[in-house]
């Protein structure tokens, strides 16, 4: 007996097997739209969230080279085939800050890593993170295409991107995304804004090593960040501008507040922005403010260490009066000089001990989503 589907000739395909072929080819179209690692020319993860990595290493294991399962335990990752760990770790070798992206190899720290950390000036910093972010191919050439000035936001911008510098069309709006951000985040060390002056705009490699221009006193000068919770107006901006502001400075963390954010977009997503990305946060409690009591409410269901300030103890919490609470009273003499080194001194201890800082309820799982998105399956995919 001889089987029909053999005995058809290459020209006359039964209408089953052509619609098979069709869907077989749809596949695979839809297959090549899948952007993998190697197809992907530029990091998935910001700078800011890239140094991550690298400051693991310093701070956990003396900058010593260590093996990439147990720096994923150090950024907060069961294991190192965590998508959002390796995603991380490829951006930190993206940047320059580190070497090794095996998931069974061991990761060490470039020079340029280790000057973004651990500077011995402002400057050394300053220039390591021009480096860093010139590193990345397709931004060095975008950014020296428009002259060190901002990129436009509108469509022909997408259509130049595709064109000119040949970004996939559907990685664009994560481009302009990634981008933008190490721009605002770059330039934020030398304190300068959108202009052909500002230190981003130098070139990478031997032109990165030339004298910059001198950095201003408004200059960003912490990697890490405190988010201050508090009303405006008032005596209150007084007490961020001359207490809090130099307090948290003092603490080794630069200092940020909601007025402070000039992003388009809602308020809110910006706040909440802000309060994901803070290294710790300070809340001013007096006046029991009900916007302030609902971002710190923000703060501790994302599992962020807050240090409370009041006036008046009866505007804390009774549920949260165990946690760090620094109170004032300005009728003491110098009550604002004490109020500043209490607060210093309450910021340095959260960033060592953060769990005191936390309610028990939000513990238990912080390192698991610190400085990342939602939790999620450790193994999930996340192409």
């Amino acid at each position: 007996m001889v089987n029909d589907s053999a005995a058809e000739k290459p020209g006359a395909a039964s209408p089953d097997k052509s619609v098979s072929t069709k869907n077989k080819r749809a596949q695979k179209g839809k297959k090549r739209k899948r952007i993998g690692p190697l197809q992907r020319p530029f990091p998935k993860v910001p700078l800011e969230r890239a140094i991550a990595i690298a400051r693991a290493i310093e701070d956990k294991n003396a900058g010593k080279p260590v093996f990439a399962g147990d720096l994923a335990k150090m950024v907060g990752f069961h294991q190192a085939s965590d998508w959002r760990f390796r995603d991380l770790l490829r951006a930190a070798n993206y940047y320059g800050l580190v070497v090794g992206t095996s998931p069974t190899g061991s990761v060490a720290l470039t020079s340029d890593g280790t000057d973004i950390i651990a500077p011995s000036s402002p400057a050394q910093r300053q220039k390591a993170l021009i480096r860093a972010f010139h590193s990345v191919e397709p931004f060095k050439k975008v950014y020296e295409y428009y002259g060190g000035k901002r990129t436009p936001d509108d469509e022909y911008f997408a259509n130049t991107l595709v064109r000119d510098f040949n970004i996939p069309r559907e990685l664009v709006g994560e481009f302009i995304s990634v981008f933008g951000q190490n721009y605002k985040f770059v330039n934020a060390f030398s304190g300068a804004e959108d202009n052909e002056n500002s230190p981003v705009a130098m070139a990478a490699s031997e032109a990165s090593a030339a004298p910059i221009t001198t950095q201003p006193t408004e200059a960003r000068k912490f990697l890490d960040t405190c988010f201050v919770l508090m009303p405006f107006g008032d005596w209150f901006d007084r007490y961020y501008k001359e207490i809090y502001s130099a307090a948290i400075k003092d603490a080794g963390f630069e200092p940020m507040r909601a007025d402070g954010i000039f992003n388009t977009g809602a308020v809110m997503e910006q706040i909440w922005t802000q309060i994901n990305d803070a290294d710790v946060l300070l809340a001013e409690l007096t006046g029991k403010n009900p916007n302030v009591f609902y971002e710190l409410g923000l703060a501790h269901a994302r599992r962020k260490p807050v240090v409370f300030v009041s006036g008046n103890l009866d505007d804390v919490p009774f549920d949260l009066r165990h946690l760090r609470v620094v109170l004032y009273d300005v009728r003491e003499p110098t009550w604002a000089e004490k109020l500043r080194a209490d607060i210093a001194q309450y910021l340095k201890n959260a960033k060592t001990e953060p769990e005191k800082s936390i309610p028990q309820p939000y513990r238990a799982r912080r390192g698991e989503d610190k400085r990342h998105g939602e939790d999620g399956d450790d193994d999930a995919e996340g192409e």
